[in-house]
């Protein structure tokens, strides 16, 4: 074979090293792989990202996923543009999915808050156990 023909090993190249042959973070790798927990080795480990966190005048808000049903999701975007309607233009701007959201959540939870297992929170739950 010739040495045109020859494939070139790429992923060696980023590993070994070409002076001394050796592989790049071996040692540091084995270090990891046989640090025990609360070891120093560990204290080294970068964290999981933090979430993001907005601040808007002192209100810091966490951002979060969540799972809409379809229905639900279409059902909060004509919400949104029914809401937009009956609202002062200069207050427009205010009627995002996000606010709509953690309005509804903060009504919810109140309520939930005063009446425990008699709020519409949980019986809406237990309805939609009895469906499945």
């Amino acid at each position: 074979m010739s040495e045109k023909s020859k494939k070139r090993d790429i992923l060696a190249d980023i590993l070994n090293d070409p002076h001394t042959g050796t592989i790049r973070g071996l040692e540091e790798l084995n270090k990891l792989i046989h640090a025990t927990p609360g070891g120093t080795v560990e204290q080294g480990l970068p964290r999981a990202a933090e979430p993001r966190v907005k601040s808007r005048r002192g209100r810091k808000k966490q951002k979060t996923t969540h799972y809409l049903t379809r229905e639900v999701f279409d059902h909060l975007g004509e919400a949104r543009a029914g809401i937009r309607d009956l609202l002062p233009e200069e207050s427009k701007s205010k009627a995002s999915k996000s606010r709509i959201v953690e309005s509804a959540i903060t009504m919810v939870l109140h309520e939930f808050g005063e009446k425990g297992k008699e709020s519409a929170l949980v019986r809406e739950l237990l309805k939609k156990n009895e469906e499945e």
